[in-house]
């Protein structure tokens, strides 16, 4: 329908000065809004002052009625205590009217533990014992230090909110402190150093230690002056000597060299120091603010004066082309035309590609084009008129639709996610959409618009076994933090490698498959039962708030089902199960499910379930033996290095060597499965890298090709082990043909550290590559931060890559991507000829396996 232009025109002409005016509008409400929060900043940090003077005389009032309790001293009218006493109920009172005052604050919590520490004295503290005095003002300190450190999550200002965080670690550092001269001045009043003082004093050291520690770590480079400024001095010196000397000589000590009076004033002094850094943090963070303030009132004033101009301007320019708007109505009229032929062949377009769908305001389905009919199973007729929710997957969380229709409805803004539907066959697909709201002039909703993809076959390469086709290890994790109050149990086959190696992998995958649709079909009926195959041969069942004896009884019945006899090709298969149960919570349901396994197996039974009770002993007598081994070992050169060659994919040339790690023991090659984790349990972890190092270093100084050496985070991390690298580097003059594997199964959380070593080694001439990359801590994020020259995939996405679809599609995807960031790819587990065929078809660089050489201990 074409726009009668003519007589619209002119009316149109001033939308520019209505649109300047909203937007002029909009921005001073934003700056305004700034304004607000910096005011609900303030009151938040006048809130973490006052807090913090209240926990500062509560951690004195502590010390002084702790000393009067040990000196047997019970005169409330004592004139110290009366002076804190004084300080404490003073502090209290303002923080209470600080609180008092902030209508948009939950403070009725806080406020009620101010009352009960203003109402002290009726439970007089005097006639209890010191422990439980002492209890009394912890209890109250931890509350407020509580209340202290859930500010900062309630702030939008980034910077401000780093500087209370950094308060927050300051006063538990100071509390930390204050709980050492309480449990000190009870040591020295008693002349009696007891097992449990000394164990106080141990634990409390070490929370202030790592306070300190967070509080640097956090803390900007002016924050840290301030702190060293303050905290500093004799007394700071003796309350440090005076701790560490009872920790030195704690069985022969002299309490008798150190007055009770003495302790408490050194300490006090520290403690002081430490209320003055954050007075000083306090003042500096409201002077931030008051500045934030004054400039927000120049914005506001600037902004008003230059839209004022806009708008005058405006409106002068729009009387001037408004001749020239009305006499091009013809031409606007024909490019009308022109534009909704166009949109409509758009259209058609994206119809032809998506799946797409309409609704009216309060969501129901005004149209759907035939992908959306095809992909969903119902036609036209019955989708039109009804919600979408006829769509909805029980899998799916009511708080992920709750945020989509927060998006559209309030804050009128697309919305953009992935969606598991239901099929009209009661199947199920994974859709990723993208939801805009469509308004009128007046910015209300009139209809939605959504344009969807169908994804179901990338999301069920991440969460379904290749295999069996049932659920994997990730999905099992992705359950495990979603659901609640679950019974776990995992399965494993007895000596199924024994029945690998006899009969071959394909049979064994075929009796994999067997074992995981017996117990599915066995299970499959009980919808609080969920059935996975976690890797190899072991699977897992949970349940879902499930009876804990009926969860057992029912896992005892698997066991039974899986020892039943059955015919595979012709072949009678006789199989055992062991099996471990785990009740713990999600954090370590699986680890102890894992635990009473492995302990069901050592001790020859069918069935265990976890309970702290387990006894690691020999376990624990292994790492012994194995921690003395690797003692050995770096004593006597027996950390030896293998190598195994990684061949180019185009003319099959050696032209790297990986160097991987073994312990000779005896006649015997152990591999680092047998000692790599208990050597870093045992701190002898660096050791062995350095050694490795030093090997290969020896190995390829007079070739021409390339070694690469596998470092860990903590490796890269570690001061000695990063210098010694760095030494070795410049000793041998071989960068140029070093390659550093990072090991991708672990999780960066220092990315500065890492990044400030791949710097140093690059000086080198050295390159990077990330290892396993495809499993654990995968993380395409971290390829575009760490920038490696090599890429190497995981071997579990390469071992089944010949049978595996999924898993094809995966590392196609992964060698398309590192190509465009210019990485090279190699392929590990490349033990057959069609496996190398396929990775090079894919275009992956390089290969590493048993097809070209298994490691060997000379090139």
């Amino acid at each position: 329908m074409k726009l009668k232009l003519k007589s619209k025109l002119l009316f149109l002409s001033i939308l520019p000065t209505l649109f300047i005016a909203i937007l002029s509008f909009m921005l001073l409400s934003d700056i305004i809004k700034d304004r607000q929060n910096l005011n609900l900043t303030k009151q938040y940090i006048l809130e973490a002052e006052a807090i913090s003077k209240v926990i500062h005389y509560m951690q004195i009032e502590r010390g002084i009625t702790a000393g009067m309790i040990a000196h047997n001293k019970t005169d409330e009218r004592d004139i110290n205590l009366q002076d804190i006493k004084t300080f404490t109920d003073k502090a209290v009172l303002d923080a209470y009217n600080i609180l008092s005052k902030c209508d948009l604050c939950d403070s009725a919590e806080i406020l009620n533990t101010l009352q009960e520490i203003k109402n002290r004295d009726n439970s007089k503290l005097l006639t209890l014992l010191i422990h439980d005095a002492k209890q009394y003002y912890t209890k109250k300190t931890e509350s407020l230090l509580l209340f202290i450190k859930k500010i900062p999550s309630m702030m939008n200002d980034k910077e401000n909110r780093n500087h209370l965080q950094a308060q927050s670690y300051l006063s538990s550092a100071k509390e930390a402190l204050g709980q050492i001269r309480a449990t000190l001045m009870e040591v020295y009043s008693n002349k009696k150093l007891s097992e449990n003082s000394l164990m106080s004093l141990v634990k409390f050291l070490e929370i202030y230690n790592l306070e300190c520690a967070n509080f640097k770590a956090i803390a900007t480079d002016d924050l840290i002056a301030i702190y060293e400024n303050h905290f500093k001095g004799e007394a700071v010196e003796k309350t440090m000597s005076i701790i560490n000397s009872i920790l030195e000589h704690r069985h022969n000590t002299d309490l008798s060299l150190v007055e009770s009076s003495y302790w408490f004033e050194q300490s006090t002094i520290s403690i002081n120091a430490l209320r003055a850094v954050e007075h000083d943090l306090f003042a500096r963070v409201l002077s931030l603010i008051d500045n934030k303030k004054n400039l927000i009132f120049y914005k506001i004033l600037l902004v008003s004066l230059f839209l004022l101009f806009t708008i005058i301007t405006l409106v002068f320019i729009s009387v001037l082309i408004v001749r020239k708007i009305l006499s091009s109505t013809d031409s606007l009229e024909k490019n009308y035309d022109d534009s909704i032929s166009l949109l409509e062949q758009y259209r058609a377009t994206v119809d032809r590609s998506f799946i797409v769908s309409k609704t009216d305001a309060k969501g129901i389905i005004t149209y759907v084009n035939d992908e959306f009919c095809k992909i969903s199973g119902f036609s036209r007729d019955e989708l039109v008129g009804k919600y979408h929710n006829i769509l909805r997957h029980p899998e799916m969380q009511k708080k992920i639709f709750k945020e989509m229709w927060h998006t559209l409805r309030d804050l009128k803004k697309p919305w953009q996610g992935e969606i598991l539907n239901l099929k009209k066959d009661g199947s199920s697909y994974w859709i990723k959409a993208i939801i805009n709201p469509i308004l009128d002039k007046d910015s209300e909703v009139v209809e939605y618009i959504a344009i969807r993809t169908d994804i179901t076959e990338i999301k069920n390469a991440l969460i379904i076994d290749a295999l069996t086709g049932y659920n994997n290890r990730v999905k099992l994790s992705n359950d495990i933090k979603e659901l609640k109050n679950i019974s776990l149990s995992v399965f494993n086959l007895d000596d199924f490698r024994q029945l690998n190696d006899f009969y071959g992998h394909e049979f064994g995958n075929l009796v994999i498959i067997e074992m995981a649709n017996k117990i599915y079909n066995f299970i499959s009926k009980d919808k609080k039962l969920k059935f996975f195959r976690l890797q190899g041969d072991e699977f897992v069942v949970v349940g879902i708030q499930y009876d804990r004896e009926l969860f057992i009884k029912k896992t005892k019945e698997i066991l039974l089902l899986v020892k039943e006899r059955f015919t595979m090709q012709n072949e009678e298969i006789l199989l055992s199960c062991s099996c471990g149960i785990s009740f713990e919570d999600d954090d370590h349901i699986l680890l102890g499910a894992n635990m009473a396994l492995k302990t069901a197996k050592k001790s020859g039974i069918d069935l265990l379930v976890y309970n702290d009770s387990l006894s690691l002993n020999e376990q624990y007598k292994n790492n012994m033996i194995v921690t003395k081994k690797i003692a050995d070992a770096l004593n006597n050169n027996n950390i030896i290095t293998y190598y195994q060659p990684i061949v180019n994919n185009t003319d099959l040339a050696y032209e790297k060597y990986e160097c991987l790690v073994r312990m000779r023991d005896g006649d015997e090659i152990l591999p680092p499965a047998f000692f790599l984790d208990i050597a870093k349990q045992s701190k002898q972890y660096f050791g062995i890298t350095k050694a490795v190092v030093l090997q290969a270093f020896e190995m390829f100084k007079d070739k021409e090709t390339e070694v690469s050496i596998n470092l860990s985070i903590n490796d890269m991390l570690d001061e000695e082990v990063s210098n010694y690298i760095l030494m070795m580097l410049d000793k041998y003059k071989i960068g140029n043909r070093v390659i550093f594997e990072i090991v991708e199964s672990e999780y960066i959380n220092n990315f500065e550290g890492v990044l400030k070593f791949i710097k140093s080694v690059k000086r080198f001439n050295c390159k990077i590559a990330i290892d396993d990359f495809g499993t654990g801590y995968s993380n395409f994020g971290y390829l575009i931060k760490l920038r490696p020259e090599y890429l190497k995939i995981d071997g579990s996405l390469i071992k089944n890559i010949d049978k595996d679809r999924n898993a094809r599609l995966i590392v196609s995807t992964i060698v398309d991507f590192s190509h465009k960031l210019g990485m090279k790819i190699v392929a590990e587990f490349v033990e057959s000829e069609e496996i190398f065929k396929i990775v090079k078809e894919l275009g992956v660089d390089s290969s590493q396996g048993y097809f070209f050489s298994k490691p060997k201990e000379s090139l």
